[in-house]
């Protein structure tokens, strides 16, 4: 089965799929102490790259022996399923939160990975911010921090809607998503002011689509960025 925008899979030897596991290892040196189990990725604006950076970081953390479930939050615009090729028809988060599921009939094995697992955004019609705000939504995630070594959410751009921000209160720490010669600093610094207003712990930021040598994309993962944005 081949999937979509899936480099760490389709082409494992590529300069890609390496900075991916240059993501993976400097994450395992940050967290020494198992201090960012659940992690939240978001970006300050659309199409910056974080769904496609935060599947590839899930796939080399799942290579690495490490027992992950990656969970779309981005009820809005989801594209997790699209993905890793999963029926959009699926029960996901949504169904779960709303119809009180248990994880085990609404999460999704990958083949070929079976220390990953994907809960997709489901398909409920629902509130993305009470749904994300809910007591229900904390729990589970309180339950899942006993059966993986990862969480990894994916949640909508932190400035276009409340619920990045909302979903940080359940998380240990966000990585955010900066797309390269395009993000405007303004708005990186605003995504920052607006995390912080709720608390967030910011891990570092992954800066996507560097343009190197021929053309090709890479992704650089920026330890403190937090403390370079100014």
């Amino acid at each position: 089965m081949t999937f979509s925008s899936l480099v760490t899979l389709s082409d494992p030897k590529s300069f890609a799929t390496e900075s991916y596991k240059l993501l993976r290892t400097n994450l395992n040196f940050k967290n020494v102490k198992n201090k960012y189990q659940v992690m939240l990725m978001t970006s300050a604006g659309k199409q910056e790259g974080k769904t496609t950076t935060i599947c590839n970081l899930a796939v080399t953390l799942a290579q690495a022996d490490k027992r992950v479930l990656l969970i779309d939050a981005d009820l809005r615009m989801p594209h997790v399923n699209t993905i890793f090729d999963i029926n959009k028809r699926q029960p996901g988060l949504s169904n779960m939160l709303v119809d009180d599921l248990p994880i085990e009939v609404a999460v999704n094995k990958i083949p070929n990975l079976e220390k990953l697992e994907v809960l997709t955004a489901g398909n409920k019609q629902v509130s993305p911010t009470e749904l994300l705000n809910s007591d229900s939504f904390e729990e589970m995630i309180r339950a899942c921090r006993n059966e993986y070594d990862f969480i990894l959410i994916d949640a909508p751009p932190v400035l276009s809607f409340a619920d990045a921000s909302i979903v940080s209160k359940a998380v240990d720490g966000v990585l955010l998503v900066v797309e390269a010669q395009e993000t405007k600093k303004a708005l990186v610094v605003e995504a920052k002011k607006a995390l912080d207003k709720v608390g967030a712990t910011i891990i570092g930021v992954v800066l996507t689509k560097v343009k190197y040598k021929k053309n090709a994309n890479y992704y650089r993962y920026s330890k403190y960025a937090q403390d370079k944005v100014e």
